[in-house]
């Protein structure tokens, strides 16, 4: 099958879902800027974060609720702005997709700074929308593989790092990490049916270590992308129950990282040259 530029355009349709699926979840559980009205920053050592600092936008973005309105807007426009462009082939689309790169980073460095959501979980707002700087389909041919390839290389070093730290031959790890995660939501006393999942996963060590297994061998079993892209439907479904089960047992919200399985879907589009 021959990848065409109604493919790149399918893939900005799929990006903003993605968008749109996410920056609702944030809305509803009060994730955003102008919801949170913070109060102070945290910094941390990160060298980019700590240049956008030097510019005192933190002070604004406390001081000043409708540049935090601002920035929640201009974060939720630019993936229009980008469809658009996409869609009605214009020239201005890699222009787009470069302010939208550079403004996602400021906005999420800044995020996760006065918020619970780290700056992992952002990491498809700062790369996906750079294969739409390619407007042709060589371009975006190239430009997608190489995303690709990048969430490969990120998700096969958070299982080779269980492995590393020898969290995977503790069998009493995800019974530990479990209490730690939720130990202020047991403490408080709630008799819901995920306080007793969670309690009945942390007493059942065995139980709770095959989940941590299985996440470690679906991180590793992203290795044979570097290999060949026959089985890019099969890791698709794998991150899927990946991300369900994350969100499921540690409350954490990984589908922010969907907009990358567009690049697993589209592989198997190939030029007409290759």
């Amino acid at each position: 099958m021959l990848l065409t530029e109604k493919h790149i355009k399918q893939f900005a349709v799929f990006y903003l879902a993605c968008f749109v699926l996410i920056y609702s979840w944030f809305i509803y559980h009060g994730l955003l800027f102008s919801l949170i009205d913070p109060v102070f920053f945290f910094n941390r050592l990160d060298i980019t974060h700590n240049i956008f600092m030097l510019t005192n936008l933190q002070h604004y973005l406390l001081k000043n609720e409708w540049v935090r309105i601002l920035f929640d807007a201009i974060y939720l426009l630019l993936p229009l702005l980008l469809l658009f462009t996409c869609l009605k082939e214009k020239k201005i689309q890699t222009v787009v997709a470069v302010v939208m790169v550079a403004f996602n980073i400021l906005y999420n460095s800044f995020f996760s700074t006065i918020s619970v959501v780290s700056i992992e979980n952002f990491g498809a707002w700062m790369f996906v929308p750079l294969v739409f700087l390619a407007r042709t389909p060589k371009g975006f041919y190239y430009a997608m593989h190489i995303c690709r390839l990048l969430f490969i290389i990120i998700f096969l070093s958070a299982g080779l790092w269980k492995i590393r730290a020898g969290g995977v031959f503790n069998i009493e790890e995800m019974s530990a990490i479990l209490f730690r995660q939720h130990g202020s939501y047991l403490v408080v006393g709630s008799d819901g049916w995920y306080s007793g999942f969670i309690t009945y996963l942390i007493n059942h060590q065995a139980l709770s270590y095959s989940l941590y297994l299985f996440a470690t061998v679906a991180e590793i079993a992203f290795i044979i992308g570097f290999f060949t892209t026959k089985f890019d439907k099969y890791l698709i479904a794998l991150f899927c129950l990946f991300a369900i089960s994350d969100y499921l047992v540690m409350g954490i919200n990984y589908f922010t990282w969907l907009p990358f399985m567009g690049c697993f879907y589209f592989s198997k589009y190939h030029l007409r040259d290759i």
